[in-house]
């Protein structure tokens, strides 16, 4: 008898063991409006968090796209994420770790031992995101892209194949100068690139900065390092 009053009462633990799980996971299911501070800048994004049996999963959401995360852990108030991402052709694991509170989750972010940053999120409210001005840092310039440039030499129609990871930006030029390769950031909706050229066998550094207005354009202004300024306009391939 006491055999079976210790097995029911062992039962009964895992059942409430379960429940308070359950109602902690509950905490954080739903949609968040997550902002990630780097090395790099800041970077906004949509956390989505569900309930799937007796597991979370989690996925972030951005104009570029959806990623799925590792894990996602929460024992009382605490909080553990893990996310896999593409920083310079290699896999980088960011791991999220951070406290729940009412209406809110903030902490630390660790990206993959080489940098800190620190994390926060609040409930989405329906609209907020896509309309703010900051929503636009979640846009991806990544692909090939037409421009026209317009100097008081006349103007030109290069191409920059673009390729961005965060903030970070790579690429290469094709045009009048032959090729080369771009390294520049995109911050918000603020985007700045640097190529290095040969000009009559003088080295020349180009320096764009500008503003990126859709998914597919962008325009600003330029500087030709001893040829002067320029303004350009930007399409998308």
């Amino acid at each position: 008898m006491k055999k079976v009053f210790g097995l029911i009462s062992i039962s009964m633990m895992l059942i409430a063991c379960a429940v308070i799980a359950a109602a902690q996971s509950a905490g954080v299911v739903g949609s968040w409006e997550m902002t990630t501070v780097s090395p790099q800048g800041e970077r906004k994004s949509m956390l989505v968090i569900r309930q799937e049996g007796d597991k979370l999963v989690a996925v972030a959401k951005s104009q570029a796209g959806e990623r799925k995360y590792d894990s996602v852990m929460v024992k009382g108030d605490d909080i553990t994420m893990v996310l896999t991402i593409q920083f310079q052709g290699q896999d980088m694991k960011i791991t999220y770790t951070g406290k729940i509170s009412k209406d809110s989750m903030k902490g630390e972010a660790d990206f993959g031992g080489l940098a800190q940053g620190d994390w926060s999120a609040v409930p989405h409210k329906e609209g907020a995101m896509m309309s703010s001005p900051s929503a636009q840092s979640a846009a991806n310039i990544s692909g090939a892209w037409s421009f026209a440039v317009e100097t008081s030499q006349g103007s030109g129609n290069p191409t920059f194949t673009f390729k961005q990871e965060g903030e970070m930006l790579t690429g290469t030029y094709k045009g009048t100068f032959g090729e080369a390769p771009l390294k520049g950031t995109v911050k918000g909706s603020d985007i700045s690139f640097t190529i290095k050229v040969n000009v009559q066998g003088q080295d020349m550094e180009v320096v764009y900065t500008g503003k990126i207005e859709s998914a597919t354009a962008m325009k600003g202004t330029a500087k030709l390092g001893e040829l002067g300024d320029a303004t350009w306009t930007a399409k998308k391939q």
